[in-house]
């Protein structure tokens, strides 16, 4: 019940100007931090980027799981030049009625397939140790969690990073507005559990 008023309340505060980059988060105890955040200049390796962030860093242990954020289908798995082995999924809309195509970026591998269907919670990918190997997961072992819009299918050419799979890929959506117990509230999957249609849980296993 308490989720079902999250959720229409959502419906009324979230499509302000703006709203995205002032969102208060908090994170669980339980939860493997957030090493870099969205919209933040500094990296996962603690240097200043060059741009702000367009999605969010977890760092991890070799073989961390990571897990689907919300029932989906995958659109496609490569292993880029630059960002390594990437999983984009296609999440459907959120509560918003805005799609949702996130990719699962920098991991060791992946553990599903192009066109599968996978639900929220399920094993998806894990980390590996090639971060030494693809310039852009910086030497530090993470997963790259980034929300867009608009999926670059076909004609890749020499695109490459975010761009290589969003067409939007600069201008990532803020993950937080999105969580299951409300915006801002970094929501762990938790088996048996029902969460709100349109909303996602956190990509990495709680304790």
């Amino acid at each position: 019940m308490m989720r079902f008023i999250l959720q229409l309340a959502m419906f009324v505060c979230v499509p302000l100007a703006g709203f995205a980059q002032k969102i208060d988060v908090v994170v669980p105890k339980t939860a493997p931090k957030i090493a870099s955040e969205f919209q933040s200049k500094k990296g996962v390796n603690g240097f200043r980027r060059k741009s702000r962030h367009q999605g969010i860093d977890i760092r991890g242990p070799n073989r961390q799981a990571i897990i689907a954020v919300a029932d989906g289908r995958v659109l496609d798995f490569e292993v880029g030049s630059c960002w390594g082995p990437t999983l984009m999924v296609d999440h459907g809309v959120g509560f918003d009625g805005k799609r949702l195509i996130v990719l699962y970026g920098h991991l060791g591998e992946a553990l599903v397939r192009k066109g599968q269907t996978v639900s929220r919670g399920q094993l998806v990918g894990r980390l590996g140790n090639n971060h030494f190997k693809f310039r852009c997961i910086s030497k530090v072992r993470h997963l790259h969690l980034q929300i867009g819009r608009t999926p670059r299918l076909t004609n890749r050419g020499n695109f490459w990073g975010h761009v290589r799979y969003l067409k939007d890929g600069k201008r990532g959506v803020n993950p937080h507005v999105y969580w299951a117990d409300g915006p801002g509230r970094v929501t762990c999957f938790r088996e048996g559990e029902t969460y709100p249609k349109g909303t996602i849980t956190y990509p990495v296993p709680c304790k």
